[in-house]
């Protein structure tokens, strides 16, 4: 369902692009297309049981405020 879902999203975020002369709506146009893509590469375990975990960006509950490449010091 998932994968429906996202592909779907796609196929309107593609629409919704090629039709808007606002260069700010396109841009957050794809933007949200460039994240609908990224799930049906990355499948279900980015948009499956996780997705209660993830914030909007991608980012875990657990790694949510440290920067990309860093851990969180263990007992934080």
């Amino acid at each position: 369902m998932d994968r429906f879902v996202t592909q779907e999203n796609i196929k309107r975020y593609r629409k919704l692009a090629s039709a808007s002369t606002d260069a700010v709506e396109r841009s957050r146009i794809m933007a949200l297309l460039a994240e609908e893509e990224t799930k049906l590469k990355l499948g279900p375990s980015y948009c499956g049981d996780s997705a209660e975990k993830r914030s909007p960006g991608g980012a875990t509950i657990e790694n949510r405020g440290v920067p990309d490449g860093e851990e969180r010091p263990s007992g934080s």
